[in-house]
């Protein structure tokens, strides 16, 4: 059930009693109680939230947390460490007999508080009881309101982190190493590794973005930490704990890992769950986390900047004096900078550096965000091959552009469609088209010929303003 269909269900099942207890807390108006609409109407609003997030036990809030941190709804088991000892540990009796008395807790101090949706999944074709088709969820649009999840420590606003800033551009210098990978060639096991093909940036094997090389680190950090709490979902386990809880965080505060173990043994109960000490300590490793000593141990929080060139000025990482192609400094470049110039460019690795040459096909299709940027507009004026490709392409916009020595076949049989694509798209300039053509330029057409034959298959050529049946055998 989606949010609003969970908040619908609500308004109709609860009784009036119940609405009337959301009225008094959440402090809506009589007329607004007597009408399930209007409460369905103003429930997601920020009235009353302040007094009733006020009533919450410590339990109960950091149960709210981790309901937030997942995002979605739940069914009752959720409740089961913030209500303990409420559901019987013995498997005697119904679901509704061992879940009743969960269930009435959950409703006096949250449902009809107004801070939690509850609802029934339809009946469906299971003979199955009202309670285990209820699901429960926190409004995303609450989440300002909850108490704090630990009591955050406060530093001296010129406190400089320490900072291990030098992981991302480590692997960003990896770039270099792609002048011995044969342009094209999919390297074995792409997770983590550069690649230029047909002068296209690829990291993990999918062109390159700046979010990507976030996610290796992360996942990079989630491996160090091999830790998977079972039947926890993945926002449950302790990397994206971990990054709740710093989203929690405002500007010059700091988490002390000791001050987040309520919360953590919550969600991580096993024994063998790594603490949060040892986690936060993994994550500064490999440069998520700053930390800053206090009191003979350490307090951390998210890297402030995320990248300490973010505002390095392009000619101070872009040569401009090759007027074919420009010199990346991947040493002074920040993360967004090559993202972007690789939006719009050929690259190659020669001389021991990165260049970037203005590619005409890139360059027509790059977002507006790409072509606006900072980078790209200081590209535009000091390089002369970028300047006359942006010019081109600006005359042409609109136009219609018919290709020279450009050939265009139709291929009636799918599986051959597949074969020739394979054996000439994959790594040359065959493009498939629409339906049954493809597209190619006139050198390749003795060599497509050539394989053809020896598969058994005959070519036909066909002029502009020729009929199929006059088409000429080759």
């Amino acid at each position: 059930m989606t949010k609003q269909e969970l908040l619908k269900a609500m308004c109709l099942e609860l009784g009036q009693a119940d609405l009337k207890a959301i009225g008094q807390c959440r402090g809506f108006d009589s007329q607004t109680v007597a009408s399930r609409a209007l409460i369905e109407h103003v429930f997601l609003s920020e009235q009353g939230l302040p007094a009733a997030m006020a009533l919450l036990t410590e339990a109960e809030s950091l149960g709210l947390h981790l309901l937030n941190c997942l995002g979605e709804a739940v069914d009752l088991d959720f409740f089961k460490p913030v209500y303990p000892g409420l559901v019987p540990t013995s498997y005697y009796g119904s679901f509704t007999e061992r879940y009743k008395g969960l269930f009435h807790k959950i409703k006096a101090q949250l449902i009809r508080r107004g801070i939690l949706l509850c609802g029934a999944l339809p009946k469906g074709y299971e003979n199955i009881s009202v309670l285990e088709r209820t699901r429960l969820e926190f409004p995303g649009e609450f989440s300002a309101f909850l108490p704090p999840l630990f009591p955050p420590r406060q530093l001296d606003p010129a406190t400089v982190g320490q900072h291990r800033g030098n992981i991302l551009r480590d692997k960003l210098r990896e770039i270099l190493q792609a002048e011995a990978t044969p342009a094209g060639d999919a390297a074995r096991g792409e997770t983590g590794r550069w690649r230029l093909a047909k002068g296209e940036l690829l990291f993990g094997g999918k062109p390159f973005r700046m979010k990507q090389l976030e996610e290796w680190r992360l996942g990079r950090f989630d491996a160090v930490v091999g830790y998977k709490a079972k039947e926890q979902a993945e926002a449950l386990q302790p990397v994206p704990l971990l990054k709740y809880a710093f989203s929690r965080l405002r500007e010059n505060e700091w988490l002390a890992p000791e001050d987040l173990l309520p919360f953590w043994k919550m969600a991580l109960p096993g024994a063998k769950a790594p603490g949060p000490q040892n986690v936060c300590e993994d994550g500064y490793e490999w440069g998520c986390f700053e930390r800053a000593g206090q009191q003979g141990s350490y307090l951390y929080r998210l890297p402030k900047p995320a990248d300490a060139v973010a505002e390095t000025p392009p000619e101070d990482f872009l040569d401009v004096s090759d007027e074919r192609a420009v010199r990346v400094d991947l040493d002074r470049a920040s993360l967004e900078a090559v993202e972007k110039v690789a939006e719009v460019s050929r690259l190659k690795v020669a001389r021991g550096s990165l260049w970037a040459e203005p590619d005409f096909l890139r360059l027509s299709h790059a977002p507006a965000d790409t072509l606006s940027s900072p980078v790209f507009r200081w590209l535009r004026e000091r390089h002369p091959a970028f300047r006359h490709t942006s010019e081109t392409i600006e005359l042409r916009r609109g136009k219609l552009i018919v290709h020279r020595n450009l050939l265009v076949a139709q291929v009636s049989d799918l599986g051959l469609k597949v074969m020739l694509e394979k054996k000439f798209g994959d790594s040359g300039p065959l493009v498939s088209l629409s339906r049954e053509f493809v597209a190619f330029p006139n050198g390749l057409l003795p060599e497509i010929k050539s394989w053809l034959k020896k598969s058994g298959h005959v070519v036909k050529s066909l002029n502009s303003g020729e009929s199929p049946d006059e088409a000429e055998e080759t």
